[in-house]
C-alpha cells in the first residue's frame, strides 16, 4: 500500500513502460486545480475453483481505486463524486489495467 502511494506520486520509476505517475498526468494534461485524493487496493472479484482432484484454487482479481478529497466540517473527506479526469483516478485506472504485470 505504501509502495503504491510512492509509485503514484512519482517517487520511483513506473513498473510498466508507458505508465505515468499522477504528477505526470497532472502536469501533462494541464490540470490546473489544486487537489487532494487518496487511493487504495480493492478486490474486484474473488472466486474459488475446485480441481478434478478436489483441490481448492483461489482466484482473485485486484485493482486500485481513488477518490478526490474535499474539506468538510470535520476536515478532509471523500468527495461525493470524483471527476474521471482526476490525475489520481486516471493513475488508479492504468494501475488496475496493468495490475497482473506489476
Amino acid at each position: 500500500d505504501y509502495y503504491l502511494k510512492e509509485l503514484s506520486m512519482g517517487e520511483y520509476d513506473q513498473p510498466i513502460v508507458g505508465m505515468r505517475s499522477c504528477f505526470d498526468l497532472h502536469v501533462g494534461e494541464h490540470f490546473d486545480a489544486e487537489w487532494s485524493a487518496r487511493e487504495w487496493f480493492v478486490v474486484n472479484r474473488a472466486e474459488m475453483y475446485i480441481s478434478e482432484d478436489s483441490v481448492l484454487i483461489p482466484h482473485v482479481s485486484m485493482g486500485v481505486e481513488a477518490r478526490e478529497q474535499v474539506y468538510g466540517p470535520s476536515g478532509l473527506e471523500d468527495a461525493a463524486l470524483t471527476r474521471p479526469d482526476h490525475p489520481l483516478v486516471r493513475y488508479a485506472e492504468q494501475f488496475t489495467r496493468n495490475f497482473d504485470l506489476v
